[in-house]
């Protein structure tokens, strides 16, 4: 089976490198790409070099590879995953982030392709401000929705980069609406977190259904059909 991926970048790259990249990412060291044109088309005129913003266009050929999907083990197995490789500015946060490592990252390293949501640099606070039982995991879920970051996949193995074959590659501007819209959207989420914290600190809130504090100190098990977690020490 062969995948249509793409990859937004400030420059051409034909050959993608081995361990070429940064350990704090989402996943770790890799490769990250997109089924998403739209999305590798936003991700290099926001992130690339403003003056050259490259779609780099690649097929990969996913038969013999061994593929992990984090959508279909829950957001706390992708929390856990950003929290362990991206890290936590806040000392409280990495104390829970931690513990949630400990009971919910998946063992990766037998995998050379990781699926699962995009974490953006600014989006990192939704994942701390979860860390610190601001926000539930379905709040998680529905603020990486409203931001449109999309899913990646993620090349992981050396097996992996040689499955990948350089297609074609264009350069992309982002248009006004698209970056109106994206600013919009950050806009939302951080006035979303501030009023939050205004309730909780103001008028007592307290955050309804799963928050880190229960993640931790319950078993929860997720159940892929019904898309929910139970707590299995019930």
């Amino acid at each position: 089976m062969v995948t249509r991926v793409f990859h937004g970048s400030d420059h051409e790259i034909r050959k993608p490198l081995y361990m070429g990249g940064k350990e704090d990412n989402d996943y770790g060291n890799g490769f990250y790409t997109t089924e998403y044109e739209d999305r590798a088309r936003s991700w290099a005129a926001l992130n690339g070099n403003p003056e050259k913003s490259i779609v780099n266009v690649y097929d990969l050929h996913m038969d013999s590879l061994s593929v992990l999907d984090l959508n279909d083990h829950g957001i706390l197995a992708w929390i856990a995953e950003v929290v362990a490789n991206r890290g936590i500015n806040q000392e409280a946060a990495g104390i829970v982030g931690s513990r949630l490592v400990a009971l919910y990252r998946l063992d990766v390293e037998q995998y050379d392709v990781i699926k699962g949501y995009r974490a953006d640099d600014s989006y990192t606070q939704v994942i701390e401000a979860f860390l610190m039982n601001q926000v539930n995991i379905f709040e998680v879920e529905r603020l990486f929705y409203k931001g449109d970051l999309g899913n990646q996949i993620f090349l992981k193995s050396e097996k992996a980069f040689e499955k990948i074959k350089w297609v074609d590659a264009y350069e992309v501007t982002l248009n006004e609406k698209d970056k109106r819209m994206d600013l919009y959207a950050r806009r939302e989420v951080s006035r979303f977190l501030t009023e939050r914290m205004k309730a909780i600190l103001i008028d007592g809130f307290q955050v309804p259904g799963i928050t880190a504090r229960y993640a931790i100190q319950n078993q929860l098990t997720y159940q892929k059909e019904g898309g929910g977690y139970e707590n299995a020490s019930l």
